[in-house]
């Protein structure tokens, strides 16, 4: 198979007009958001080509926080939701997220949505009712203590864009889930549960209730625009490797939600390595930016 992604969309008709005025309306405030294990000094170099030609953002500007990196789905949101409330009145911001800061950031999003119209319990059970293995997302989700801080942070969100979205275990993971839980205790085990933390769980919940999650109609709902920005490569670095159509750690089927709403599109990003956000590699950064900042 050659290295060419399955499709390479390009951003079209009221969305491209869309991402061509976000940078004109939030040009000053971008939020980058780190995903699993890693912390917010892994934007090292994207907040220095920020701060450069074509886009010249002010430094104190570019906000890349350092988040828990190993919490559940909700968890994940509430803590993106906590740190973009006590940021200053009237901040707007266009959100890179990466990994699972991409699903989270998304998931705060639909919830607002819910909290907005006064159904979350609702939702929150339909979640339930659809498959019972989100249960325990239908539990943290109903169990938020500071609902209008999520309903006030999704308010300030002007763009989404999920880069190399974790919308799924990706490799190895999922059984990695499986085997701490069945493994009696030994060093292997040991391993593997430390591997297996609550992220990790609920990528691989997603692997099979996206659809369920973030379906058609709940990402229809939203009232910003939302970019999905996958990548792979071959020869990455990472548990797939040796596999075609993965960036390293997410395969495309894992990064995608394959859906069709008038605020939602994906974008082929460039052939890059999960990896090369995390060693702050230009090209990857450069591919990514473009699409943000320029609707490419």
């Amino acid at each position: 198979m050659s290295d060419r992604p399955v499709e390479s969309p390009k951003v079209g008709g009221s969305l491209l007009l869309m991402l061509l005025l976000v940078p004109l309306v939030v040009h000053g405030e971008v939020l980058l958001l780190h995903g699993w294990m890693v912390n917010g000094l892994t934007w090292a170099t994207a907040r220095r080509i920020l701060v450069e030609e074509p886009y010249k953002i002010p430094s104190d500007q570019i906000l890349s926080p350092t988040l828990p990196a190993r919490a559940s789905l909700v968890r994940w949101a509430d803590d993106i939701a906590s740190y973009i409330d006590r940021l200053p009145e009237g901040v707007k911001l266009t959100v890179v997220a990466h990994s699972f800061s991409g699903p989270a950031s998304l998931f705060l999003l639909v919830a607002s949505h819910h909290i907005e119209d006064g159904d979350l319990e609702g939702w929150a059970e339909s979640l339930r009712d659809r498959d019972p293995d989100l249960s325990r997302v239908a539990s943290e989700l109903s169990a938020i203590a500071d609902l209008e801080a999520w309903l006030a942070a999704a308010k300030r969100v002007e763009a989404l864009y999920l880069y190399q979205p974790a919308l799924g275990g990706g490799c190895l993971a999922c059984t990695v889930c499986e085997g701490a839980a069945s493994a009696g205790m030994s060093i292997i085990s040991f391993f593997e549960a430390l591997a297996c933390d609550d992220a990790v769980k609920d990528m691989c919940l997603l692997e099979r209730t996206k659809g369920i999650v973030f379906s058609p109609e709940e990402i229809g709902a939203l009232e910003v625009p939302v970019v999905d920005v996958y990548t792979y490569s071959s020869g990455c670095p990472g548990p797939c490797a040796g596999r075609v159509g993965t960036d390293g750690f997410v395969p495309i089927a894992d990064q995608r939600l394959f859906l069709t709403a008038t605020n939602y599109h994906e974008v082929f990003g460039g052939y890059h390595c999960h990896a090369d956000y995390v060693l702050n590699l230009e090209s990857a950064l450069d591919d990514l930016f473009a699409i943000v900042f320029k609707g490419l």
